[in-house]
Order: C-alpha cells, then structure tokens, then sequence
C-alpha cells in the first residue's frame, strides 16, 4: 500500500499533536486522570484537523486520507505522546 502526499502530511500532523499534547501534559494543562485523557486529544484533534482540509478544499471529510493513513497517524501520534510523557498515564 502507498499513501498519497496527503496522507504523509496527515501523518506528520498526527506526530505533531502528539507533541503538543505531551506538552501540554507536562506543563499541567491537561491532566493524565481528566475527563479527556491525553491519547483522546489526539485523536479528536486529527478529527478536527481532517474536517477542516475538507471544508477547505472543499470536498467530503472522508474522501481524502484512507483509513490506514488514519489509522497510522493516530498510532504514531500516541507513540509521540507516549515517548514524550513517559507512558500514557
């Protein structure tokens, strides 16, 4: 299987919001044992990025990254925040 230029973006992005969010945790705007644990926020977060490409290019959410690229994005955005914060609790 090979993703398209946009999934490697999506990818990246999903690496990225792993980051911000182990930032995040580490200086205490989000709480390990909240009603959102840190991994949610990634992955909400991809899901607002996803619906934001598709209002911008003008084409339905789904129809742009495949669900291997989604997949993929979210399991490398929790390793981020894994590696980051020192485990997801």
């Amino acid at each position: 299987m090979r993703f398209t230029r946009v999934e490697f973006i999506f990818i990246a992005l999903g690496a990225a919001l792993g980051a911000i969010v182990a930032f995040a945790a580490k200086a205490g705007w989000v709480g390990a044992s909240s009603a959102l644990p840190p991994f949610v926020l990634v992955l909400l977060g991809l899901g607002v990025v996803e619906l934001g490409v598709g209002l911008a290019t003008k084409s339905s959410p789904g129809s742009l990254i495949g669900m291997p690229a989604r997949m993929l994005a979210f399991v490398v955005g929790v390793g981020v925040l894994a590696l980051l914060n020192g485990g997801l609790g």
